[in-house]
């Protein structure tokens, strides 16, 4: 099992052959490939991944981010652990689904993210909040 504080990522597993859902990302040091998520504990190993096979992976009236991080923790809830994310995962409504789960979530949140980044702006907080 891994420990208090998991960390959630995307990788891309170098391929320039033919593959139906093989990704082209320009930002990424290897640009073809195919494009997993993985769940790792603290200590470096990977617990569990999901390989993105394109747009029918997603739940209809859920985001693809949230999707993805709920699948790979599937098993873990209850446990009261730690997600440390990216801003590609991070969102209010994943906060909440997780906490539902006991289980707790640090990540950059994008302003510009929807249904998220109005809330926050919006809201007068003081130092130390």
């Amino acid at each position: 099992m891994p420990g208090s504080i998991i960390s959630i990522d995307e990788s891309m597993i170098p391929w320039r052959g033919r593959l139906l859902f093989k990704q082209y990302i320009p930002g990424k040091a290897h640009k073809y490939g195919v494009k997993m998520y993985k769940l790792a504990a603290t200590n470096g190993y990977v617990w569990n991944y999901v390989i993105y096979t394109g747009e029918q992976d997603s739940t209809a009236g859920v985001g693809h981010a949230q999707t993805v991080v709920m699948k790979l923790l599937d098993g873990l809830d209850g446990c009261y652990r730690t997600v440390v994310a990216d801003n590609f995962f991070t969102s209010i409504s994943l906060a909440e689904c997780l906490l539902e789960h006991d289980t707790y979530l640090i990540g950059t949140l994008r302003t510009n993210r929807v249904g998220s980044g109005g809330r926050i702006l919006e809201e007068n907080l003081s130092r130390g909040e």
